[in-house]
């Protein structure tokens, strides 16, 4: 009976071993591609005063690097969108410089290694029909600063000193002149970085919820918008008589519909 306990054992530390390998990085395993974008949205009013598109962006960091723990923190988003972009939940736009954006966390700041940075941006898109996140880069605020004298470092913070960067091993502020990453072993230790160079694109997978237009062909279900407000169709028909748009004098072809997104 021992013997076969020891063995069940055995091979439960087997899986548990397993499956933290699983969710663990290898050094020196970078994935071909340390960042998965995906985008989806839907879009109403195109063209007109009430334009708007709801789109939820997702990234997921696959970023191998043991000099941060394989964590982003604090990240900093970037990439080039062609719409106005109004609000973003989840971050906040710190500069818009043409069409390229800068977006940092607004309460969660670290992005750890797997895990998946999710943002839901509400934007104009100018009259088009469709939308993409172009030339999208994740990195660290800062890469790394260079040391100086009497500096303030937590421990893991990285710093640059004579082309080398440095790890630090503990907190400390660097009070003396000679306490240089080099020069103090006890506070820091050579180690190599991630650059954060990566670049992904997305297509938004983008539905359009059509405008209500004289002439319409519309099928009984179909969700659609007129001036401010959603309208799912009551039975099949064409719209052709200019006061067939939706509202109170078309009752038997339109109702009030709510969008859930």
């Amino acid at each position: 009976m021992r013997k076969r306990m020891t063995k069940v054992t055995a091979l439960w530390l087997t899986l548990a071993f397993l499956m933290v390998s699983l969710f663990t990085p290898i050094a020196g395993a970078q994935s071909s591609a340390p960042l998965q974008v995906s985008a989806q949205g839907i879009a109403w009013g195109i063209g007109t005063s009430y334009e708007t598109a709801v789109i939820d962006l997702r990234i997921t960091n696959f970023y191998v690097d043991p000099a941060r723990n394989h964590t982003i923190s604090p990240w900093v988003l970037q990439f080039d969108f062609g719409g106005d972009i109004e609000s973003v939940t989840g971050a906040i736009i710190t500069a818009k410089e043409g069409n390229r954006y800068t977006l940092k966390g607004d309460t969660d700041t670290d992005l750890s290694y797997g895990e998946t940075l999710d943002l839901r941006i509400t934007t104009k898109l100018n009259g088009a029909a469709s939308a993409s996140f172009q030339n999208l880069t994740l990195r660290p605020e800062v890469i790394a600063a260079p040391w100086r004298w009497l500096g303030t470092y937590k421990a893991n913070d990285i710093v640059e000193y004579n082309g080398v960067y440095y790890k630090a091993i503990q907190a400390h502020t660097a009070y003396a002149t000679n306490w240089t990453p080099s020069q103090t072993p006890a506070l820091w230790q050579p180690t190599s970085i991630e650059s954060y160079s990566y670049t992904a694109s997305a297509e938004v997978d983008l539905t359009i919820i059509d405008t209500w237009a004289l002439g319409g062909t519309y099928t009984a279900g179909q969700i659609i918008f007129h001036e401010g407000l959603f309208y799912s169709c009551v039975q099949s028909h064409v719209a052709y008589a200019p006061n067939w748009y939706p509202g109170p004098q078309t009752a038997s072809l339109w109702k009030k519909a709510s969008l859930v997104f």
